[in-house]
């Protein structure tokens, strides 16, 4: 297993266009960095975990919170840099720390010990929730009805327009005109 130990630094980050990004969890310890690489809806999810925790267990609800450093010069090859195929999560309400880990696919069909571990302060993990909100709303926008891509809604016709778009759709009969006249 690889433990980070309480890390220096954590965020979110997305690689790519609008509608083809990769998104990943990255973390950094003195000189050593993590890549750990999930679905934009498994970020949220994570998002959504950290938010819970920090609301169920945290004796410091409600209070200012330090943020910590940032993950500045990011390598192109950290040092650990895999999928995510199975994440768990833990809160010290002592030391006021979520504990984070993760398995890569191969560490969790052999059913070994967590691949990676993190200790992320109230801090980092406050932080780390408002930086997800922001890389996804930085994504392409969505349809305020059915919460689908906009462009991928307007090609179709939105589930929650009850079947009404702004356009009538053009059907073609194969039939002529002239056919209709009798």
């Amino acid at each position: 297993m690889i433990d980070f130990g309480l890390v220096d630094a954590v965020d979110a980050d997305a690689v790519g266009p609008p509608g083809q990004r990769h998104f990943r969890l990255r973390a950094r310890v003195g000189d050593q960095y993590a890549s750990l690489w999930l679905e934009k809806e498994q970020l949220i999810e994570i998002g959504r975990i950290f938010s819970r925790l920090l609301a169920e267990r945290s004796r410091q609800t409600g209070k200012a919170t330090e943020i910590g450093g940032s993950v500045d010069s990011f390598p192109e090859e950290p040092q650990v840099d895999f999928q995510i195929a199975r994440a768990g999560f833990d809160y010290n309400s002592e030391r006021e720390h979520l504990i984070f880990i993760a398995d890569e696919q191969a560490a969790d069909d052999r059913a070994s010990s967590p691949t990676f571990r993190m200790e992320i302060t109230r801090g980092q993990a406050v932080a780390f929730v408002k930086n997800i909100s922001g890389l996804v709303a930085s994504g392409r926008p969505l349809c305020p009805l059915c919460k689908s891509p906009l462009e991928v809604c307007e090609a179709t016709i939105c589930p929650q327009k009850n079947g009404h778009s702004l356009e009538l759709p053009i059907f073609e009969f194969g039939l002529d005109a002239e056919e209709f006249d009798d």
